[in-house]
């Protein structure tokens, strides 16, 4: 009896103490030559597909890459915790007549990193 108790309990306050990850994006921006680009406006926008309730992802971010290059994006209003995958997104930046674009899959829970290049 006692057994079956505390089985229950800790059947009871298991999933309770899940505690999700951060979902997050970190773009580095680089021209052809390999050096770092700084102070541009990285977009993240949701590629044109539908998410299983059938509604538009709103993903539309807009970040400037820091000294190092480097823009962060935070996603964690879009990851549901038990969704299974995130969202595909559109990666690009442009600086004067430079630009570059990625598509990249957002996989939960995790920092999911791209590299772009401008051209």
């Amino acid at each position: 009896m006692r057994f079956s108790c505390f089985l229950f309990i800790v059947i009871l306050l298991f999933p309770s103490c899940y505690k999700s990850r951060p979902t997050s994006l970190t773009v580095e921006v680089r021209n052809s030559a390999g050096q770092i680009v700084t102070g541009v406006l990285v977009k993240v926008r949701a590629e044109p597909t539908a998410n299983l309730e059938g509604q538009e992802l709103l993903i539309d971010y807009e970040e400037a890459t820091n000294s190092n290059g480097i823009a962060f994006f935070n996603l964690n209003e879009v990851f549901k915790s038990g969704q299974t995958g995130v969202a595909v997104v559109l990666a690009s930046v442009q600086q004067n007549n430079l630009y570059g674009s990625e598509v990249i899959e957002i996989v939960e829970e995790i920092d999911n990193r791209l590299d772009l290049v401008i051209q």
